[in-house]
């Protein structure tokens, strides 16, 4: 019988892509040969590397050992490769590397073991202390691996939703059915599911307004949101993005009265609200706001509000968790998509945050970062007066001048001490403000006292 066999064989877990004909009247061990000497001279074999034994080099290519044990003896003759009693045939490792240029060969990245931080984070968003270090995180891991998380559910795990429906009861007064809850991968994640399913004309942000999602949302047409008139929103802006809970620049939160007028504001123009939650747990001085989803369903508003949630800000990026609450049309097509995209992230990494939530670890984490806050009020009233800030509500925001701006930056960033540009929250246009803003609660005291006594060094250098 007459075959012709090209066949991607192994060497240690390498294809090699060899081709040999019994059509041909070449015999087959010089066809081999040949195959062999090509791959090593085009740089698919490289010196020093493994080749299959004969046996399973013959088995793959359905000729006879004798023909592969001829190519490899006349090869080795020729110092392509090298053949030792009780180990494996090798390429030369003394030949040179082949001319050819070929991709090179990389290795295995390192994973460094977790290090502390070596700089000081005080931008909104970030800092904190270490989840990932955290007893109680490490051990709902743990006890995730444990837990049959059941069949897949594209729109989350049903008891990781009803744990987050059970946090945000306890923590935000929320009212929320399980079902009503659709697992992301964070707040950027939720939004763009939320664009994929009709989002259409203009969408309105606040100016100044948090940057956060803003981020993902460079292929959007963005115009400020302007609420403060009696104007319904003009016709083509389709929706607007709030964060209600975190006003930038200064952290405090939107009124009631404001936010009755937000959603009367979107329903004479017909404007869907995504409500950006983030930062609610960060207070200690005023009881919880209702979130515009909440209100809009206690006061009998017809505004369609989808509530959007991360656990990113309050965990780590590197968890990105985070969650859509909605009802209604929307809802129905934003489940739809979530299914035929499929689990935002790994059920696994839905029953440790399951258990996280159910043991109380997340709400004692954010009982701690309240403590830090009462604290780092107490911090800024003992440094005393800092050229230029303004403390409203829960960041202190400090103004200067963009050259100035852009100084402080740099040289903080040099002394290893992180802040955020003020500037990053206009959407543009002449009404962009410079300077820092600056999220103290971030840190432990004392690490926070010598921060802003460097901050206020810096400010009284530039500015004398």
């Amino acid at each position: 019988m007459v075959t012709k066999s090209r066949h991607g064989t192994r060497a240690e877990g390498i294809a090699l892509p060899v081709n040999v004909d019994r059509r041909l009247p070449t015999p087959l061990p010089d066809q081999l040969t040949q195959e062999l000497r090509r791959l090593i001279s085009d740089g698919t074999l490289h010196p020093g590397d493994t080749v299959p034994s004969s046996r399973r080099l013959a088995t793959h290519l359905s000729i006879s050992r004798g023909s592969v044990e001829t190519a490899y003896a006349q090869l080795a003759v020729e110092g392509f490769l090298i053949a030792a009693e009780r180990s494996a045939t090798r390429i030369n490792p003394e030949l040179p590397a082949a001319s050819t240029p070929v991709p090179q060969r990389r290795s295995i990245p390192d994973s460094p073991r977790r290090r502390l931080r070596n700089y000081v984070d005080l931008r909104p968003g970030f800092g904190g202390d270490d989840p990932l270090r955290e007893p109680a995180f490490r051990r709902a891991w743990r006890e995730s691996l444990d837990v049959d998380p059941g069949p897949i559910d594209p729109l989350g795990q049903p008891r990781a939703r009803w744990a987050i429906a059970d946090h945000l009861r306890l923590t935000r007064g929320m009212a929320v059915d399980p079902d009503e809850i659709i697992l992301t991968s964070g707040s950027r994640d939720g939004l763009r599911l939320l664009l994929s399913v009709g989002v259409s004309g203009s969408i309105a942000v606040e100016n100044p307004g948090f940057p956060g999602l803003r981020q993902a949302m460079t292929d959007q047409h963005l115009v400020p949101l302007d609420m403060v008139g009696s104007s319904p929103a003009p016709a083509d802006v389709g929706a607007a993005v709030v964060t209600p809970n975190h006003q930038f620049p200064h952290g405090t939160p939107m009124p009631v009265d404001q936010r009755a007028r937000l959603l009367d504001w979107a329903v004479r123009g017909d404007a869907l609200l995504i409500e950006d939650d983030y930062d609610s747990e960060a207070r200690f001085t005023r009881t919880v706001l209702p979130t515009l989803f909440d209100l809009a369903s206690s006061t009998g508003s017809s505004a369609q509000v989808v509530h959007i949630g991360t656990f990113s800000a309050l965990l780590t990026s590197a968890v990105s968790t985070g969650y859509v609450i909605a009802r209604g049309p929307i809802a129905e097509r934003l489940m739809s998509m979530r299914a035929a995209l499929g689990p935002a992230f790994s059920p696994i990494l839905q029953m440790a945050i399951a258990s996280y939530l159910g043991s109380g670890g997340l709400r004692r984490r954010i009982s701690r970062g309240r403590r830090r806050l009462r604290t780092a009020e107490e911090v800024v009233s003992e440094i005393g007066p800092i050229p230029g800030l303004v403390h409203d509500g829960r960041t202190l925001v400090i103004e200067t001048s963009q050259e100035q701006a852009a100084t402080l930056l740099r040289g903080l960033a040099e002394r290893g001490i992180l802040v955020a540009s003020l500037a990053r929250g206009w959407t543009g246009g002449d009404e962009v403000r410079h300077g820092l803003v600056i999220a103290h609660s971030n840190v432990e005291a004392s690490v926070l006292r010598e921060a802003l006594g460097e901050v206020k060094t810096q400010l009284s250098r530039i500015q004398s």
